[in-house]
């Protein structure tokens, strides 16, 4: 039987003799004659200072290589700052931060040794990848306690764009674990990254939890980020940062799954939660729940992948967003190289994007928020639609201004190989939702409300086949209609009320048919159903109130 398990039951059970987590991090332990219990390795006790200044990197380690070599046991930072280049965990290894306790990174770049990185991507900037504290084929690791690691991340260069020179520097993570086992990361403070703040990669069983996480000072300082994980859980923490807060990645064949978000506070200057950008193998199983995102300038909740991977079953629950971008978005690209790198050509099948249920959303857009980034959209490529999406009681109120030229925009461009954003399209014809390359999409209870005057619709499809909008509530100014449906086929609009307005639904295109209005109370519009660009066929109305003078045949 592993020894590990008793020693950490003694360990905490020693609280009640004064020997527990508060006694052992405080200053006294392993320094000023106190043995530190059997399984506890203090670092003071290995030499290091935490004066701040003093290289402790070397004594840090070999508390750690000294907790492993007897099986496993608990790394103690009492109260101090410790200053640091890269650690290496190993199996079976808690380090824990007491209070007072900094492990602080070393603002010198040589302090940190690269590590072989076989993916390319973005982000990490080739093939090697640089971490304050660094775990790799490790089981049963955890970091732990009331303290704090800090990444000293204004030390290191910034980068606004990508910048080949820049990205061959040095900009070590916070946290950086490599195909591990059995990861616990609990109630901590991260902050001040040089790049990503914790980054996992291939790990299995991960729970994060309780963590507050502060990266405010560069872009790509992202929160925390489960790359090709299974098995993963984070709950109860708060995120701001300059990038995306929680992101899910696969830069790896090996889909992203069975994770679970819960329970947090995000703030970020780009998105709250993101599954993607890289997205090789893909993302599965994933529910993301009870969630408060605020002042995220580039979306709300992002679900894209671009690179051969699918994306499918996803669940969304109970969220509430203020000051968002676009507070929904996906997109089923056809990026067809490796990460964006254009001199890596390998080709890549266009991944599903399917079986996606959000429901319970209410979300207010910022002012601010331009135009090309307010409106919600899921966009296919050709050929290759976004399927079996739901969103039900969606609740979002956006700036409006959009102006008539706006609302008749021609044709979006389908930019199927671009970077994935939600801006990419520019100003869309909606001010709610915009849909193309789509099936199968039932909208159940979506209310957009509009603060300034919208000429454009509230909804927009394009290129979708079996559509279900039941009660829609939105409206529109000027003489664009409310709903309009282009190349849309099977598509029944149910119970909606809309505001007063010209036109509830236009039918556009010879491509568009099977078209059916139900029950829906169009008292306050002048004209039910108009048509437009070659529609020849028939829009069948049942049981609808309608103004008395259009109440026969359809215009």
């Amino acid at each position: 039987m592993d020894a590990t398990p008793r020693r950490r039951r003694w360990f905490l059970g020693a609280a009640a003799t004064g020997l527990g987590l508060a006694g052992l991090s405080g200053s006294g332990v392993g320094h000023r004659g106190i043995a530190s219990p059997p399984g506890v390795f203090a670092v003071h006790e290995f030499g290091a200072r935490g004066d701040g200044t003093t290289r402790d990197t070397a004594a840090i380690q070999a508390a750690i290589d000294a907790a492993a070599a007897s099986g496993g046991g608990i790394v103690v930072f009492p109260g101090g700052t410790f200053l640091s280049g890269t650690i290496f965990l190993k199996s079976r290894v808690t380090l824990h931060l007491g209070p007072g306790a900094v492990l602080l990174g070393s603002p010198d770049v040589a302090d940190y040794p690269a590590r072989p990185f076989p993916a390319r991507d973005l982000d990490v900037g080739g093939y090697e990848v640089w971490a304050l504290v660094h775990a790799e084929d490790a089981e049963q690791i955890t970091i732990e306690g009331d303290g704090v690691i800090d990444g000293n991340g204004a030390h290191f260069p910034r980068m606004e764009v990508l910048d080949p020179d820049v990205v061959t520097r040095a900009r070590p993570r916070l946290i950086f674990f490599k195909s591990c086992r059995s990861v616990r990361l609990r109630e901590v403070t991260l902050r001040e990254a040089g790049l990503w703040t914790v980054h996992l990669a291939m790990c299995d069983t991960v729970r994060i939890s309780g963590l507050s996480v502060t990266s405010t000072r560069h872009l790509n300082q992202d929160g925390i980020v489960l790359d090709s994980c299974t098995d993963a859980t984070v709950s109860d923490c708060s995120v701001d940062t300059e990038d995306d807060a929680v992101v899910l990645k696969s830069s790896f064949p090996r889909a992203c799954s069975n994770v679970t978000i819960s329970n947090c506070v995000l703030r970020s200057r780009c998105a709250g939660v993101k599954l993607g950008t890289q997205s090789l193998g893909g993302f599965r199983a994933v529910a993301i729940s009870n969630l408060v995102l605020h002042d995220c300038r580039l979306g709300g909740l992002k679900f894209q992948t671009v690179d051969g991977g699918d994306l499918e079953d996803v669940t969304v629950r109970d969220i509430v967003m203020h000051d968002v971008a676009a507070p929904l978005s996906f997109r089923r690209g056809a990026r067809g190289v490796d990460f964006g790198f254009p001199d890596v050509q390998r080709p890549r099948p266009v991944g599903a994007l399917r079986h996606v249920l959000i429901s319970q959303v209410r979300a207010t857009l910022s002012a601010g928020v331009p135009r090309d980034g307010a409106t919600m959209s899921i966009a296919g490529v050709p050929g290759h639609p976004v399927e079996d999406v739901t969103l039900e009681n969606i609740d979002i109120t956006v700036p409006g201004g959009g102006t008539l030229s706006e609302a008749r925009r021609g044709e979006v461009p389908e930019r199927e190989s671009a970077y994935p954003e939600h801006t990419m399209f520019g100003v869309l014809p909606a001010h709610g939702l915009w849909v193309r390359h789509a099936a199968r999409l039932a909208l159940r209870d979506v209310r957009v409300g509009i603060v300034a005057p919208d000429a454009r619709a509230a909804l927009v499809c394009d290129d979708v086949d079996d559509l279900d909008v039941v009660r829609l509530r939105a409206a529109t100014s000027g003489p664009e209609p409310l709903v309009r449906l282009r190349g849309t086929r099977g598509a029944a609009v149910r119970g909606c009320r809309p505001g007063a307005g010209e036109t509830f639904v236009r039918v556009e295109g010879q491509g568009s048919g099977d078209i059916a209005l139900v029950g829906n109370d169009l008292r306050a519009v002048r004209v039910p159903v108009a048509t437009s660009d070659g529609f020849a066929g028939r829009v069948s109305r049942t049981d609808d109130l309608v103004p008395p003078s259009t109440s026969g045949p359809d215009t």
